[in-house]
Parts: structure tokens; sequence; C-alpha cells
């Protein structure tokens, strides 16, 4: 006859067993997301000022949304003062522009100064090519563009 022996099981083993179920538990779920957010749609944003006017060859107090990495809500990126260029086929009109990437269903948002007796325009672009936004300030007011980024479309 075979005897089997059960060492009884006191309160630190049980609370020992309690805690490590509980870390795995949590390190599955955290697994989950940071795996959900490296394969989260994002989209190509591009940001475009244009300015005509006076003063063409400056932008104050830009800023615009941007997700720091894929699957993370976009953050307000500070560029200050930035040079536009001055557009080939019209003199009288200058551009600055951006591309950042947007978590898909998402804000995106651009704002800019042009100087003064400039009329600053703005357009936000998906991909760079599908307009999903586009403004035009009163002269030598601030301009803002923004738009919700659309989910992706599901593919087949």
């Amino acid at each position: 006859m075979k005897t089997t022996y059960r060492l009884p099981l006191t309160q630190r083993t049980r609370l020992s067993l309690t805690l490590v179920g509980a870390l795995v538990a949590v390190l599955a779920m955290s697994g989950c997301s940071f795996v959900q957010k490296q394969t989260s749609n994002a989209w190509s944003v591009s940001y475009e000022v244009t300015v005509v006017g006076e003063e063409l060859n400056r932008l104050d107090a830009v800023s615009y949304l941007e997700a720091p990495s894929r699957g993370e809500d976009s953050e307000t990126v500070d560029a200050g003062t930035v040079a536009t260029s001055n557009l080939a086929d019209d003199a009288s009109k200058a551009v600055w522009s951006t591309t950042a990437m947007v978590t898909a269903t998402q804000d995106s948002q651009v704002t800019a100064t042009p100087g003064p007796g400039t009329t600053a325009s703005c357009r936000i672009l998906l991909d760079g090519t599908r307009e999903i936004a586009s403004e035009t300030a009163a002269r030598g007011e601030a301009v803002t563009c923004m738009a919700t980024t659309p989910e992706f479309p599901t593919r087949n």
C-alpha cells in the first residue's frame, strides 16, 4: 500500500500563491495592452499652413498634435516660430508643412499665427492626399484646423 503525504498549506504559502497568481494576471493584461498599442492603426497626417499677404517668411506660435508612438494618444508639439517656403508657381504665397503620426480615431490639430497684414489658411491631410480639415482665419489672426482621424478601413 502506497502512502501519500500531504503537506499542510500554511497561511504564508497561501498568500504567496495568491500574490503569484495576481502578478501573472497583471502581466498578462499589460502584455496584451502593449501588443495592442504596437499593432494599432495610425495615419500619416500632413499639416499645412499657407500664408498670403505682407509677411510671408514666417509663422509664430505653431503647434500640432502627434502620437509619440503607434497606439498612443496625440500630444501637443510646440514648434514655436517656423520659416515658410515661397511657392514656386505663386510668389505671393508661402507654405509651412510637416508630417506627423496620429493613431486612428484620435485628434489631429494644427495652429499657427501669421504676421500682421497676413492671412493664414490650414489643412490637414491623411496620407498626404485626403483632406479632413481646412480653415482660413482673419488677417493677422491665428488659424486652427482640427479633426478626429477616422478608423482604418477593414480589409477583406
